[in-house]
């Protein structure tokens, strides 16, 4: 019965099942609430995300237009460069014989319009040597030992480094140290009179031919167009900076002391080491130079070669070279500005 009689006074007494449904009804109208709730919530956090995606479709559609018109000013520049770069070089480098070297993993078509440039400010190409990644492979070391084996000592400049060796431990690095300075005594015709680096000594050119056809024929180099005259001044094109590591800093090394062979001793009037912008920055080869005691003192640098306005760079810092100084110029913020003044 749903109502019972206790003691004197009636009590009205809630059967157990009315709990239940009240229960029940209470918790129903907390889930409707919560659906409507959520349902209005989700509304508007989906027309506020909506609108934050149109902004951002809006500002993306900006950015690409921005986007378009500098790469469109910047097609424009290198085009009028370009069309200007022959006047601006023209008679820079009269009189002078350049030799341009690539190193491993420098770009061709780099090279290509560099010497084309080099020709139109009047220099007279003795050549250009690419040479190849062989050259660092500690793998190659007897084969580049045999190389240098059947050459004649007096037209190496290799001969020299062994000469001054003073260290009985195994250098994994010496081949191909010795390999590189045959090369460029072979470029400029001189080659360290003493085995402290110290003045030079001509090499005929029959001698420097030999040496570079030796290296040619190994498969450590390429050499296009060979002059009989000596080049007095040289450009030697970098690749890309590798990534860093232990490697990097050896073949750096190895480049620098390739400098060295180049413009050390008076053995050339000067040299420019040229590359891409990523060159520029560690571990890269022009900033390594920069940071070199010796080679930020003796030889220039001028990076974004592979642009239009990195070759005009290149070959004002040649020209500059050929006074006696030295500088460090491009398109990154090096420390002497874009270009070398030559008023």
């Amino acid at each position: 019965m749903p109502f019972l009689l206790v003691a004197a006074g009636a009590v009205h007494v809630i059967d157990f099942r009315y709990h239940v449904v009240s229960i029940v009804a209470v918790f129903l109208a907390l889930t409707v609430g919560l659906v409507i709730g959520s349902s209005y919530l989700s509304k508007i956090a989906y027309d506020g995300l909506n609108h934050q995606l149109s902004v951002l479709r809006s500002e993306n559609q900006s950015l690409h237009g921005v986007q378009d018109q500098l790469s469109a000013q910047v097609r424009d520049r290198d085009a009028l460069l370009a069309a200007l770069g022959p006047d601006a070089v023209s008679g820079k480098l009269t009189g002078h014989a350049v030799a341009v070297v690539l190193l491993p993993g420098a770009d061709g078509s780099t090279g290509e319009a560099l010497t084309d440039l080099l020709g139109k400010a009047g220099a007279t190409l003795t050549g250009e040597v690419t040479l190849k990644s062989g050259l660092l492979d500690p793998a190659q070391n007897s084969k580049l030992a045999q190389v240098a084996s059947k050459l004649p000592p007096t037209a190496r400049g290799g001969a020299q480094l062994a000469a001054s060796a003073t260290t009985t431990t195994p250098d994994k690095t010496a081949a191909a140290a010795a390999a590189l300075a045959d090369i460029a005594g072979a470029v400029v015709q001189r080659i360290p009179a003493t085995s402290s680096g110290v003045g030079g000594q001509h090499i005929s050119d029959a001698a420097a031919g030999q040496v570079l056809s030796a290296y040619s024929t190994a498969g450590f180099a390429d050499v296009k167009y060979a002059s009989t005259t000596a080049a007095d001044l040289v450009v030697v094109l970098a690749p890309s900076a590798p990534t860093a590591g232990s490697s990097a800093d050896t073949a750096n090394t190895l480049y620098l002391g390739f400098l060295k062979d180049l413009a050390g001793g008076g053995r050339s009037d000067g040299a420019v080491l040229a590359g891409p912008a990523s060159a520029a920055v560690s571990p890269g080869l022009l900033a390594a130079a920069v940071k070199d005691g010796w080679a930020s003192k003796n030889v220039s640098t001028a990076d974004s070669a592979d642009k239009d306005a990195g070759r005009i760079i290149t070959v004002f810092a040649l020209a500059e070279e050929a006074t006696g100084k030295t500088g460090h110029y491009g398109l990154t913020g090096t420390a002497d500005g874009p270009l070398p003044d030559l008023h």
